[in-house]
């Protein structure tokens, strides 16, 4: 083999990062994150029965009837209990949306605080935020709409339940003009 190049068989060293001849993408981390790779995921499984575990390390542990078996494929790579779980683990829920706490923190100055507590919290939240409601007439608002209301009772020192009342008014004056 010539000097200077890298091999990838099962003999010689992975190319390093500096070795690979494909160009990469710009580094898009300016500070750290927390992240997972893309891979086959991990997946947990409370245990109906005692039994024994072999881990990936070659450990094996006795496990309980509500341990949790952690997996990737075949291979076992942790045990753990309940509580063990809820500290070092997350469940990762298919097609629904994670929130950091700095976007709760975000949404909760617009919707309101405890907006973000639970799932149904938010919805509630976003319905109220986006509508006004007169009788049983509902006035949606779209995501535009919702901005440009929250800028303008920005503009004049007021909530955004105020401005959306100041409309509320107007439609009112409007309807029931009471001229001299």
């Amino acid at each position: 083999m010539p000097t200077g190049s890298t091999s990838t068989s099962d003999t010689g060293p992975e190319p390093t990062a500096s070795a690979r001849s494909a160009p990469e993408a710009p580094n898009p981390l300016t500070r750290r994150v927390s992240i997972r790779r893309k891979e086959v995921g991990l997946i947990a499984q409370a245990l109906d029965a005692p039994t024994e575990v072999t881990l990936l390390d070659g450990r094996t542990l006795t496990a309980r009837v509500g341990d949790i078996r952690v997996s990737r494929g075949e291979h076992v790579v942790d045990l753990v209990t309940t509580r063990q779980f809820a500290e070092r683990y997350e469940v990762v829920v298919s097609g629904g949306l994670q929130l950091s706490p700095a976007d709760c923190a975000q949404l909760e100055e617009t919707a309101g605080l405890g907006s973000t507590q639970s799932a149904s919290d938010l919805v509630k939240a976003v319905e109220k935020l986006c509508a006004i409601k007169v009788g049983d007439i509902r006035i949606p608002f779209t995501p535009g709409q919702v901005q440009e209301l929250q800028y303008r009772a920005k503009k004049r020192g007021r909530t955004v339940e105020q401005e959306m009342q100041a409309v509320v008014d107007r439609i009112r004056d409007e309807l029931f003009y009471k001229g001299g």
